[in-house]
């Protein structure tokens, strides 16, 4: 079975380079074993985009492993190891300007691991088994922080660590309230329990569905739980930062939609037992949060704490779109974490060869920069286009879909967060790209600059990033369509 093969696959990896420790081999197995993980997971999607599902179950309930498989897995699975290919052969030439030699092998260790338990998240619907994935994934998401060894790294993986358990307890507090209403621990089990009607458990339904939106906030930084996220993005080696900007808080956002829309159903949601109400609120702390996450951004002068207070905001894009309650909210939601999930890698891994080759982090410090590295800046300015919404780039695709969603929604002052956040945005990327090109400083500097480039063998995965964020701008077809199958799965 292809879904278990994946996770044994990237987990068997994970133990055998801890062994083995040799940085080298480390570096060639990961890129060999999210490889192979990324051409299953796209053999997934085919076998799975014609409605059928791959469904598993092992063991007794309700311990038991349940495993169910569709296309909106096999695409999140596609996009986690896909996505990670990309960072971690960026990472080969990078790793070693912030993690000691002798650590290389545990950090590609973790990074296996971590990938394995996010397609863990998404693939299982046993909620135990999720819990577990979740907890393992969030630790070793903090050790990917930590592993750079300055104390700042310590401090900020423990803030994490700390938050992540608070996160978990809520989670755990959901779950256990869902077993006792309805003794199973399937979503798809619970969801048929459900579909009668939730009766007098729909306090107790309600209850649940607010702890598990807090513990996923918390996982996922939704702001004002978003805490825990400027410090680990800041301070973590580039490559981490861009795992955990694109890929790992996504996973949770996933599973949130699934106890929504597969244990409680969208009749439930919308039906007369006031769980209409919990969305509302997750809409309007979207809201909030593209707007609070792109202010914040703004006061930023080091580079990557902007983009990661930049990874706020669009963390509220994602819960606007949940929070819409509506078909297209969802299919913005989802196609937003594809669309920032490549956008967001590119720019972090930009910002790591920018304070690789400069030294520097400061923002204010970046005149001249697009003279000195004119490659890296091109990428850095296609990703800040994308993040502002300009069309011809992903990020305008995205934007529009959301537009649309609110427009069907008739939530329509939500369309003001939307364009005040597009602005928030154009005011704090697009002065890094006029510093960096023009002004008195750039005119110096392309009199005779001082190249600092990275060879271009070493930025070809950051170009391949950059390139999908123009391509899937014009050929957004095969991706929209997938999402859609996915959707309508669910969307029952």
């Amino acid at each position: 079975m292809l879904p278990f093969a994946i996770i044994i696959f990237l987990i068997v990896s994970a133990i055998v380079m801890f062994f083995l420790r040799s940085p080298t081999f480390a570096k060639k197995l990961t890129l060999i074993t999210l490889g192979a993980c990324f051409a299953a997971s796209i053999s997934l999607i085919v076998t799975t985009v014609g409605g059928d599902r791959i469904i598993l179950v092992m063991g007794a309930p309700p311990w038991n492993f349940s495993l169910s498989v569709g296309v909106l897995e096999a695409f999140m699975s596609t996009l986690f190891t896909g996505v990670a290919f990309f960072i971690m052969w960026a990472s080969v030439t990078m790793i070693d300007h912030d993690v000691e030699e002798k650590r290389i092998p545990l950090y590609y260790t973790l990074i296996c691991a971590l990938i394995a338990m996010l397609c863990g998240v998404v693939f299982f619907d046993n909620l135990f088994n999720v819990f577990i994935f979740i907890d393992i994934s969030s630790f070793a998401a903090a050790c990917i922080v930590i592993i750079k060894g300055q104390k700042e790294n310590l401090r900020a993986g423990i803030k994490y660590i700390v938050l992540s358990i608070l996160g978990s307890g809520f989670i755990l507090m959901g779950i256990v309230v869902l077993f006792s209403l309805s003794g199973e621990l399937s979503l798809y089990a619970i969801g048929e329990v459900f579909r009668g009607g939730l009766g007098e458990n729909a306090s107790a339904v309600l209850n649940a569905l607010a702890f598990i939106t807090i513990g996923v906030g918390f996982k996922s930084a939704l702001f004002p739980m978003h805490i825990w996220l400027p410090d680990a993005h800041g301070t973590a080696p580039s490559p981490s930062s861009a795992i955990l900007s694109s890929l790992v808080l996504k996973a949770y956002a996933v599973f949130y939609i699934k106890v929504l829309y597969i244990a409680i159903g969208y009749d439930i949601l919308n039906s007369d037992y006031g769980l209409r109400w919990l969305l509302t609120i997750v809409l309007i702390v979207g809201s909030v949060a593209m707007l609070a996450g792109s202010i914040m951004a703004i006061m930023q002068k080091d580079i990557k704490r902007m983009i990661a207070y930049s990874s706020v905001a669009q963390i509220g894009y994602i819960f606007l779109g949940i929070g819409l309650g509506t078909e297209l909210g969802l299919f913005a939601a989802i196609f937003h974490i594809f669309a920032h999930a490549i956008t967001k890698a590119a720019l972090f891994l930009i910002a790591g060869s920018i304070i690789e080759q400069t030294h520097n982090r400061d923002l204010e410090k970046m005149g001249g920069l697009g003279y000195q590295m004119p490659i890296t800046v091109t990428m850095f300015t296609v990703g800040a286009l994308s993040m502002v919404g300009i069309p011809m780039f992903i990020g305008f695709n995205s934007k529009w879909n959301f537009a649309m969603a609110i427009m069907d929604s008739s939530e329509y002052w939500v369309m003001v967060a939307l364009a005040l956040s597009a602005l928030l945005n154009a005011i704090y990327y697009l002065p890094v790209i006029i510093r960096a090109f023009f002004g008195k400083e750039a005119r110096e500097m392309s009199e005779n600059p001082e190249k600092l480039e990275r060879p271009v063998s070493a930025l070809i995965p950051i170009m391949i990033l950059t390139f999908m964020v123009m391509f899937f701008a014009v050929w957004s077809t095969p991706i929209s369509s997938v999402i859609t199958t996915g959707i309508a799965y669910i969307w029952q």
